[in-house]
């Protein structure tokens, strides 16, 4: 068996307080980049998530690039890049969890292969994992022609079932022992990801996952934020 581990983490409420695609939409209104008509539609799919009334978070994303579709189009890719790491640096960035950081420092010296697996956009994603300073990214993928993004989602939105097929298959590609690793998450729809492991956590779980946690005994970690 081979002894190479890792560590799949989700970033919304996971490593950082909140959720990103929410955090990008409100930045990209206050900044003048998209519509006021947005931000209620938006916000509404996303009280619905939380709510439990709308099952599958891949939805919203894919509602969320449609929405944005008419600043991606029209805007160099390379430009909307910049429009993401100014979204990380004044809203993202003051949002992580220093304790998800410290213990993230805590695996990658113990050896860990770590993997951010997100269901938000890839740019987002990868801002994240260059912060933190090691680690590669799993997430969802904005389609790109001719140097602008389409507002659509290339392939799937790594969500779900979605994460634990990706897992597989950075498992057969890397040889990684599953059963030394661990993956955390806040949401009961990585429920797929967690059972994979044989060192499940979650953190600032929903209600729904606290209980599934107690029920089978996972470790349960509660990050604490302090907004400066």
């Amino acid at each position: 068996m081979t002894s190479r581990k890792a560590v799949f983490i989700d970033i919304d409420n996971t490593i950082i307080h909140g959720t990103t695609v929410n955090i990008l939409v409100k930045f990209s209104y206050k900044n003048g980049y998209i519509p006021i008509t947005i931000i209620p539609k938006a916000f509404f799919w996303y009280f619905l998530y939380k709510m439990n009334y709308i099952k599958d978070f891949s939805g919203i994303v894919q509602k969320t690039s449609v929405l944005l579709e008419d600043i991606l189009k029209n805007i160099p890719a390379k430009e909307i890049n910049k429009i993401f790491k100014q979204c990380f640096e004044k809203e993202i960035k003051p949002m992580i969890y220093s304790e998800s950081v410290q213990m993230l420092n805590e695996f990658n010296k113990k050896g860990f292969e770590i993997f951010f697996i997100s269901s938000t956009f890839e740019p987002l994603a990868t801002l994240i994992r260059d912060h933190i300073g090691f680690g590669s990214v799993i997430a969802t993928k904005l389609e790109e022609k001719d140097g602008y993004y389409t507002g659509k989602i290339k392939g799937k939105v790594c969500y779900g079932v979605e994460k634990l097929l990706k897992i597989e298959e950075v498992t057969k590609e890397r040889q990684l022992n599953l059963k030394d690793s661990y993956a955390f998450s806040d949401h009961i729809s990585d429920i797929p990801m967690l059972q994979k492991v044989g060192h499940p956590v979650v953190v600032n779980p929903c209600s729904q996952l606290n209980k599934t946690a107690k029920k089978n005994k996972w470790e349960i970690r509660n990050f604490k934020f302090n907004k400066l």
